[in-house]
Formats: structure tokens, sequence, C-alpha cells
């Protein structure tokens, strides 16, 4: 990695937790590096890790920050970059956590795995124009030898043209050279979303910008400090790769930590990421259903699936015989902790067993284990 600054991994560092094998992923091969399948790999061991490494830092907005029941595109970044260059990066920050989309609060760890390093600096609702005047306060409290800026998306939405907008990254730029001017930085392309009526929402400010990019990257560099981008917006479907129009999925994950892997090893930082395969399903999985029978009703209650925004009741009713689960017609609204649902007017003694299948946005999950209830 040439001329990065090197720091003695610490001994609280997030890195010496034991790294479990890399996640499977069911129906679906995913090539990482080129040679090596996602499914049955297994990362390198905490005995491997180099004596030095980088520090990376991620800033982001929602799209990195991301919620609840995600693995995250970082995930995936911290996955490749442990077979490809494995002990060499430190993700650094002051967070470890993704949105509570349900309870619309920070401070989650309901990762889908979150036993990778997740140390970033990724804020719901973040913006360019604010990171530009915070990031050397961040840095002088958080130092990093890297910074990939994955912003742009709300400046381009409220308040800033695509100039604006590519100014004051840049500005972001050198004032984290303030700090370090040896700092590399990788900027990540904007990409867009869709609307409700088969558009993409904000695709002409994110071409403009990511145009602009193009054009003007080239006169950012200094000799002691490398712009790259990180190119993922070609690759972008917003109706297949996210949840809700704007928020990766598990498939989307891997476009933006695809990009990323690319542009980190134009700086000498692992390899190159290799080419995506398939549809990554949302892991997704209801919880227990403890059903009660009352007088001709009977209540469900279940925990929340992390991410979920909303849930569909399956029944068979035993007393019928029936040997298969049927979907009611309509969603339940998720609550975070703890939901419930009660049925209507049921006769004495019917028998119904119930499970319950978790939805985020556009993504179904799988049912959970199943409670039974006899009405009174």
């Amino acid at each position: 990695m040439g001329r990065h600054r090197r720091v003695q991994p610490s001994p609280g560092a997030r890195l010496r937790q034991p790294i479990r094998r890399a996640a499977g992923v069911a129906g679906t091969t995913i090539v990482l590096t080129g040679t090596v399948t996602l499914a049955g790999t297994v990362v390198t061991s905490p005995a491997a890790v180099a004596a030095t490494q980088t520090r990376v830092m991620i800033l982001g907005d929602s799209i990195t920050h991301q919620t609840a029941g995600d693995y995250t595109w970082r995930y995936r970044l911290a996955q490749h970059l442990n077979l490809s260059a494995p002990g060499a990066v430190n993700f650094v920050g002051d967070r470890i956590d993704v949105w509570d989309n349900t309870a619309n609060t920070a401070g989650s760890n309901d990762y889908v795995d979150a036993w990778f390093d997740r140390d970033h600096h990724a804020v719901w609702g973040d913006a360019t124009r604010t990171e530009r005047d915070a990031v050397e306060g961040l840095l002088r409290a958080t130092p990093a030898d890297v910074l990939i800026v994955a912003l742009g998306a709300n400046d381009l939405t409220y308040f800033s043209t695509p100039q604006q907008a590519a100014d004051d990254m840049l500005a972001l730029i050198n004032n984290a050279r303030r700090v370090n001017p040896d700092i590399d930085v990788v900027v990540a392309q904007v990409l867009d979303r869709s609307d409700y009526v088969g558009g993409r929402d904000l695709q002409a400010q994110a071409t403009a910008y990511n145009t602009l990019l193009d054009q003007q990257v080239g006169n950012w560099q200094t000799s002691t400090s490398k712009v790259v981008v990180a190119r993922d917006y070609a690759a972008w479907n917003p109706y297949q790769h996210t949840w809700d129009g704007s928020h990766p999925n598990p498939t989307g994950d891997f476009v933006i930590a695809s990009a990323v892997a690319n542009a980190l090893a134009q700086l000498g930082i692992g390899t190159t990421f290799g080419p995506l395969y398939g549809t990554v399903p949302w892991p997704g999985t209801g919880r227990a259903v403890t059903a009660v029978g009352k007088p001709g009703q009977h209540t469900l209650t279940w925990a929340a699936t992390p991410g979920a925004t909303a849930y569909l009741v399956e029944q068979r009713v035993l007393s019928y015989g029936e040997q298969t689960f049927y979907r009611l017609p309509y969603a339940l609204a998720a609550k975070p902790g703890t939901n419930t649902w009660t049925t209507g007017t049921l006769p004495a003694g019917l028998r119904i067993e119930y499970r319950v299948v978790p939805i985020k946005g556009n993504m179904t999950g799988q049912a959970g284990p199943s409670g039974t209830a006899i009405a009174q």
C-alpha cells in the first residue's frame, strides 16, 4: 500500500475480535475477488493480522449508515478486505451503529451479522455541506489515512446545485488535508432514487454531479494526497437494489461495496472486487408467535424482526385438518419491541396455528416459528 502511514493495532482495536466465516447466501454465488466465492468462504483469523494497518474512515449518509436488519455495504467491503488484504485495514470512526428504521432513531446494533469492524462515521440525513465544516475536528479526534466519502444525495435533494455539491466536496477534502496532508480520498458517485411512477427521482442531478467529478477530480490531487472515484452509478438500479427506493437491499450492498473496493485497489489497498452474480435475498425471519385463546378470539404476540416495516400473518385451521398455511390478505404495520394482533370473532373450540412473515419495504422475509391457540 505504498506510502500510507501505518499504525500498530492498539490492544483494544476492534479488529482483534475474532472474524467469523463469511456468511453464506442461499441460492446464489457471488465472486468476491474473482477466485473466491462467498458461500463457504472462511476469512482470515486474527493470527494473520498484519503488524501495521491503514486507518480507513467511511463518511456517509443514510445509504452508508443503513438500517436494522441489514448486512450493510460496509460489511461486504470488510469481508472483501479480509480476503484480499487480510489484517491490513482498520476501519475507524466515532460510530458503530445502524439506524433503527422502525423506532426512527440511531443507535441500533441489529446488523444481520455484527461480527465485523463496524467503526464508521455515517449519519442518517448527513450532507457534504455538513461534513465539509466538521471533518477537520473529526479527523483530529479520530485520525485516518484514507477517507471514503459517500455523500451528496441530500445536498442535491435539498439545497445544492451539482456544482455547489462538487465545490463542497473539494472543500471537505482540503479541510481533511489540514489535519493530514497525506490523506487519500475515495469519493463515491451519488446514486439516484426511484419514484412511484416508474421514474428515477434524482437522476438528472446525480448524473450532472457525477459528470463534474469525472471532469474535476484530476485537479483535486496533490503530490501526497490522491483522490479516486468509486464508480457504482452505471450498475445501480434503485428498483432492483433498494428496499424503499433509496436505501440498499442486500443486492445493492454488493453493488456499492464493489465500487468502493475497486477504488481502494487504485490506492493499493486490496484487490478489485470481481463480478457480481445473482440476487441476494433479505434474511429477515419472523419471531416465534405466542397465540392465546380467549372467548371468541385468538390474540397473537411476537417480538419485532429487526428492520421489519410490516408483518403478514399466516394461519392453518387445525380443526379443519388444513395442512397448508394460508396468508391473510393484509399486512400489519410493524411496531418496535412486541407486536400484537387479535382475530375477529371465532367459534368456541376452533384450533388454529399461526406464524408471521416480516416485510421490509419491498422485501419479504421468511416465516418464523408458529404458535397455536384454541378459542374459548
